[in-house]
């Protein structure tokens, strides 16, 4: 799969998130501050998702066959707070497609 990389910018009345996947950038403008981001690794169906947690809004989706472990890093670019979360609960959305 390679790598998938999001890049977060903050204007003064949007947000655009940036998806790098194999060389393909994908822009997602929203008009909130999304305060906690989703990400849902399907392995056996082939499906990784980046949705807005509080909403259930879906931001970003890929499909790939996985043939190999998914090791997920995470990084600040600058000094700031991440938490991970999981073991949560599946969203009603997912539940349903």
């Amino acid at each position: 799969m390679g790598r998938l990389i999001v890049f977060w910018f903050p204007f003064s009345h949007s947000f655009l998130y940036r998806f790098l996947h194999t060389g393909v950038m994908s822009d997602v403008h929203v008009t909130e501050h999304l305060a906690r981001i989703g990400i849902l690794l399907d392995y056996s169906s082939g499906r990784l998702l980046f949705f807005n947690a509080e909403r259930g809004l879906v931001l970003f989706a890929i499909r790939h066959k996985f043939t190999d472990a998914a090791h997920p890093a995470f990084a600040l670019e600058k000094a700031g707070v991440l938490t991970l979360r999981t073991g949560m609960e599946l969203p009603e959305f997912v539940k349903q497609s």
